[in-house]
């Protein structure tokens, strides 16, 4: 069944995207274990839909939050490995605030290289949220 299949291949993705970046927000550091409830997503730089990539390098542990403003084209994590924020947020509006608090932060790598962004996703978000600048 193509949605069993689906379903594994999803779960796969975010066990070991989470894991790999010991289940803390590459953007803020947060990190909420409860269980088998975690705060992070497992985030894809480049969207699944487009590239049919679940390898974890294609990937980034996230809150709800920054993983919004991710696909959103808000923030973006730049092969220089710091964040990029949007022009189109305004630092007077309170709730961009935090969010423009992480331009040229440092993003939070795994510890293990080999799960560490590939520089060509990470090169796609920064075109896209340039693009939708």
């Amino acid at each position: 069944d193509q949605g069993f299949a689906e379903g594994i291949r999803r779960t796969a993705f975010r066990r070991t995207v989470t894991k790999a970046y010991d289940y803390q927000c590459a953007a803020c550091g947060s990190r909420v274990i409860l269980g088998e409830l975690v705060l992070v997503d497992a985030a894809h730089l480049i969207p699944f839909s487009e590239s049919h990539d679940d390898d974890p390098c294609n990937g980034m542990a996230l809150c709800k939050n920054h993983h919004w403003a991710m696909d959103r084209y808000l923030i973006a994590p730049g092969p220089d490995h710091l964040w990029h924020v949007s022009g189109r947020l305004d630092d007077r509006l309170e709730g961009q605030q935090e969010l423009l608090k992480l331009d040229r932060r440092g993003i939070l790598l795994p510890t293990k290289m080999k799960y560490h962004p590939r520089e060509e996703a990470l090169q796609w978000r920064m075109a896209r949220m340039k693009e939708c600048a």
